[in-house]
């Protein structure tokens, strides 16, 4: 006999009271308001906005341009950049390791496919490694750093990771212990790091990198920021430098990581170092200052005063000359930290298992190129020096003609991968970009997409001084593309000065 149901008005009240307590559809207000409020503006709306207008382009839309040139990104080989021969028979030959009997590749290569392959077990490229990386290729990067900056690593204080951006995220994660304490980033930024530091619940202070001064920043501006956290109950963990600099374009002098040296040390900030772009230094008389070289240095002629520095270094396959960035290679260095504190690292980095193996290996080959006298090194030589030339000449070439258009103006590119030249925009234009509410720089940056299909970032995005405006662009396009970029570019600021009205800024 079928039973049947009753239910009093009381219950049928409680049950709906019970009901909307149960969980509903997923939405947006229902996500973590740190992941909300973080902003990543080199792939924010000017980019999406090239996303739909490259879609166009493929559905035979016309548009005043028939191509996008995407310079928001540092993204070499999507702008014609051709990978090194070297680094991608070995990848292949890891890959796939009937390569290496097929009679194709010369000695050097199978050489290192096979040392690669014997440090995976024979396991090879589809395995996990250790969470802290493949032994070989940390003691290939402790090589490498001896080689660098003449002061030993230990493969024990060296991790590798999926990019360097992985790493910079896992030490910010760790620094940041509660909702009270912050990090120093400079301003401009790579956003990276205010984005990470939103979205760990810590608190931003920036410090000012002054344009006039070549990007870089003071012992005052340091201690004012300080100074200002502290007093805003800031407990201050951490400072960011990135060097040379993303998105300015600037490379500090060793007078000047000194300075950031003795600051930190004061402070007992930890240093985070982004030298993503150390091999990246284009202007004659200037070179790149490792922190760690500086700070041993600093050490060795006054062991008591930096006993107590502590330093963690970032590096990348992604930028420099090998500029491969879809293989996702990093790796990260802790100088001054206990074994304690590495076991904790360890047990952040195991939670991801490992980073990816090609991308490990990748990083292998970076810090361990050939050398003279193996059968590859000619080629290999040829190869990353006509890249580097190429990049040098860009550097030179777009510093110039920026400059020379109206309106704007840069200091030298003297590395890294971009310009951020200062815009002058009319008030017109500053007027009307906050009736759409946008950045005004935005509106430039989003105008000049419309109407060239160039991709640049707005300098709002970046940070920077209150009333200036920016847009960053990669110097990696190709010669007779980058030409190309800057006939527009400057038909474009020519006719938006026109529109808006070139006087009274």
């Amino acid at each position: 006999m079928a039973q049947t149901w009753s239910c009093s008005h009381a219950d049928w009240t409680l049950l709906k009271k019970e009901s909307s307590l149960m969980p509903h559809k997923f939405t947006l207000q229902d996500m973590d308001n740190k992941i909300r409020t973080a902003q990543y503006a080199v792939r924010g709306a000017v980019p999406a906005r090239a996303g739909e207008l490259q879609a166009k382009l493929k559905a035979g839309e016309k548009l005043p341009f028939d191509r996008l040139v995407f310079c928001n990104i540092g993204n070499p080989h999507a702008v014609g950049q051709k990978p090194i021969t070297f680094y991608r028979q070995v990848a292949a030959a890891v890959t796939d390791p009937s390569l290496l009997t097929a009679g194709i590749y010369p000695e050097d290569v199978k050489k290192r496919a096979t040392e690669y392959l014997a440090a995976t077990n024979n396991a090879g490229s589809g395995a996990y490694t250790d969470s802290s990386g493949l032994l070989l290729v940390r003691q290939q990067v402790a090589e490498f750093l001896l080689r660098r900056d003449g002061f030993p690593s230990e493969p024990k204080d060296i991790y590798l990771t999926t990019g360097a951006s992985e790493g910079v995220k896992r030490a910010i994660s760790a620094l940041i212990k509660d909702e009270r304490c912050g990090m120093l980033i400079p301003r401009p930024q790579y956003p990276l790091y205010s984005a990470a530091l939103t979205m760990v619940g810590g608190r931003i202070v920036y410090y000012d990198m002054f344009e006039e001064k070549g990007w870089k920043t003071t012992y005052e501006e340091l201690n004012q920021a300080a100074n200002d956290a502290f007093t805003d109950g800031t407990k201050l963990r951490a400072m960011t430098v990135i060097n040379p600099g993303n998105p300015v374009g600037a490379v500090l002098d060793r007078e000047d990581v000194v300075m950031l040296i003795n600051f930190a040390t004061e402070q007992k900030l930890v240093i985070l170092a982004d030298e993503v772009y150390q091999e990246n230094v284009y202007r004659e008389g200037k070179q790149f200052h490792s922190f760690k070289k500086v700070l041993r240095e600093l050490q060795k002629d006054d062991p008591v005063a930096y006993k107590d520095t502590q330093l963690i270094s970032f590096h990348s396959t992604s930028k420099g000359i090998i500029g491969e960035c879809g293989q996702r290679g990093g790796y990260m260095e802790y100088v001054g930290f206990s074994d304690q504190v590495l076991t904790q690292f360890t047990k952040m980095a195991a939670t991801s298992l490992s980073s990816n193996t090609l991308g490990q290996i990748f990083v292998g080959l970076m810090v361990n190129p050939p050398k003279p006298g193996d059968p590859s090194h000619e080629l290999f030589e040829k190869e990353t020096s006509a890249i580097f030339q190429g990049l040098t000449r860009r550097a030179l070439r777009m510093t110039e003609a920026l400059n020379k258009v109206p309106g704007i103006s840069s200091q030298p590119i003297d590395g890294a991968m971009y310009a951020f030249p200062s815009v002058q925009l009319p008030k017109k234009a500053i007027e009307e970009a906050k009736q759409k509410e946008q950045e005004p720089d935005g509106l430039w940056c989003l105008q000049l997409l419309e109407k060239t299909g160039i991709v640049t970032v707005p300098g709002s995005g970046f940070g920077q001084k209150e009333g200036s405006f920016h847009f960053r662009t990669t110097i990696l396009p190709p010669d007779e593309l980058l030409e190309e970029v800057i006939t527009k570019l400057t038909t474009f600021q020519e006719d938006f000065m026109k529109t808006y009205g070139g006087g009274g800024y």
